[in-house]
Parts: structure tokens; sequence; C-alpha cells
């Protein structure tokens, strides 16, 4: 039972006797709700894409009375392996990493807000509850071209999402931005996307003129952003998986050109171990799957990419550099 001010909620057969089972990052989730609508939010989930036998336990009860919430910024607790936040607008979550649950109470408008669940709280909830379920999620954007894998990664604002964007306008297919979640599948790895949009901070606006026909928004982490369906980009395409074969750290210099420098599988290692999220200590498991994932990441090919250039010169110099270096192992 979830008690919120003077609500009360009962988690049980008898008030959630809706059920379904969809698919995200590979991971399956086993939901029971009391809301057809939440069926309809999660129908676009509900086909396998990779073989997987983890899963985890979803419970969400909708109730209108939660339209009286008083709006709040959207805010995480947590306490040891338990987890509590709140999402506007009016929705409360918990997450038990131990036994692998999520329960939720949402407003009627946040079960009929399709950018709630792409932005919100399904990004967020395999972002908590990845790891222990077996794909860990990393910051770094995918693409893919030719069959090709390539990850995007680098320190935040350094322009990894317009970068991203410019790669689909070449014709890479957009797999993630920002994060993206790892899985293995017989040893190799496998790269997850969540269809999520790209998030792309205003001074975007000079390089795509797509954006000028949307209006930014304060994201969770307070920052102003355009929110883009990748759709928008002339030829760009979507996919959710990838297997990936290089990597490349963005790094921004005020000198012109683009520079790659062979970057030391140490550095990779290093950079993602200290960029993911912490993990509580009782998850030796979890711990042990993530540290031996990115050993594995840490293997690709990999440089160091400097750039003075652009967002569209960048990403055809990303192109030639990889049509000239097919089989370069850095």
């Amino acid at each position: 039972m979830i008690n919120i001010v003077s609500l009360s909620f009962t988690f049980n057969s008898q008030t959630l006797p809706l059920r379904t089972d969809f698919y995200v990052a590979g991971v399956q989730c086993h939901l029971s709700t009391n809301s057809a609508e939440i069926l309809q939010s999660v129908s676009r989930w509900q086909t396998p894409n990779v073989d997987n036998s983890s899963s985890f336990e979803m419970e969400i009860i909708v109730d209108c009375r939660l339209e009286a919430a008083v709006e709040r910024p959207a805010y995480f607790r947590g306490n040891g392996h338990l987890v509590f936040g709140f999402l506007p607008p009016g929705s409360f979550i918990s997450y038990d990493l131990l036994r692998k649950y999520v329960r939720a109470v949402l407003s009627t408008k946040a079960a009929r807000d399709d950018s709630f669940w792409r932005s919100l709280l399904i990004p967020i909830t395999i972002g908590i509850l990845g790891t222990i379920v077996g794909v860990v999620p990393l910051h770094c954007a995918c693409l893919e071209k030719n069959g090709n894998g390539l990850l995007i990664s680098g320190d935040s604002g350094v322009g990894k999402s317009t970068l991203t964007a410019a790669l689909t306008q070449r014709g890479f297919a957009l797999i993630s931005d920002d994060w993206t979640y790892f899985s293995k599948k017989q040893s190799a790895l496998v790269a997850h996307g969540l269809f999520s949009p790209i998030k792309l901070l205003p001074d975007a606006v000079q390089f795509f003129r797509e954006l000028g026909e949307l209006t930014p928004a304060i994201f969770l982490n307070g920052e102003l952003a355009y929110e883009v369906d990748p759709a928008r980009f002339a030829g760009s395409t979507t996919k959710n998986t990838s297997r990936p074969s290089r990597i490349f750290f963005l790094e921004r210099t005020s000198h012109p050109g683009c520079h790659f420098v062979p970057c030391p599988s140490a550095s990779i290692r290093d950079f993602f171990e200290k960029s993911a999220e912490r993990l509580p200590d009782e998850l030796i498991d979890a711990k042990a799957l993530r540290t031996s994932l990115i050993g594995t990441l840490s293997a690709l090919p990999s440089w160091v990419l400097r750039t003075g250039e652009s967002p569209q010169r960048t990403s055809e110099a990303i192109d030639h550099f990889i049509l000239e270096n097919k089989y370069a192992t850095a």
C-alpha cells in the first residue's frame, strides 16, 4: 500500500485487473494496471526485440484524484535498494531494485501523455532498473550505418546530441541519444535504444532550421532544451538495436578541422566507470555485470575526436573516416 497525503492506493489483483507484457531495451515487463489507456500507451513496445529472459514487474494505478496534486518539479530519493520519486504531472513512483518491482500511481493526464512515457517514465525506469535486469545504461549516443554501430561519447555539454542529429542527416540510423542501454548476447555487445526524442540545447537552432518551428522547454535537470522527434530531420531513420564496432569521444576545440586520435582502452574504461550511475552496495551481481560489460566495451576501437567545426562538418568527417578506415583497430 502507498499513502500519498490523504490518498491511499492498494495494489492487488482486484485493483489491477488488466495485464499485458511489453519489452524495452530487450527486457520484458509484466504490467498490471486498472487503465485501458495504459495498455494503449505501452502497445508500441509489445513486440519482443531481443531474446532475453530478464524481466521486471510494474504495477500502475491511474486515479483522477491526482489531477488535484500540487504541481512541483520532478524529484527522486533513494534509500539503499529503494527509490521513490515524483514525476509531473501529478504522478508518484517507487522502485524496489532487489525485487525488480515498480509501483506507480499516475494522474489521468500522465497516463494519456505520450511524451510522459517516451521521455520520462520508460527511460527513468530502465535507467534505474536496467543493470539489475541485465541491461547497463551508459552515457553515450548510438547510431548505425551499413550495419556498423557507432558510439558517440564525451563530457556533458560538448555537443554529442547536435552531432548525433547531424549524423542522422547523413544517413546514420539513430538507436539512442544521450543514454544507450547495453547487454550481452552470446558474449557480443548489443546496444539498445528506447525511441526517445533527441534533446538539443537552444543554441542548436543555428545548425538546424527545423528547430525554428519548435519551442524549447525546461527538462528534469533544469536545462532549457528542444525535444525533437528524429523524423523532423530529413532522411533520418531509427532502429531499436545495434552491434557497436567503434567509439568516438567528442572534444571541442577552438582550432579548425577534425582530428582523430587513438584512445587507449584504459581511458574508455575509466570514463564509463566514472560517468555511470551509483549502484547500492548490496547489488553485488549488478556491479559485477556493469564492470564486465564496460570491460568488453573498452576493447572496441576508439578515438578522441577533436573538432572545431560545425556538427554538419564534423559528421561529414566521421563518415569519411569510417569509409577510409573500415578495418581500423585504433
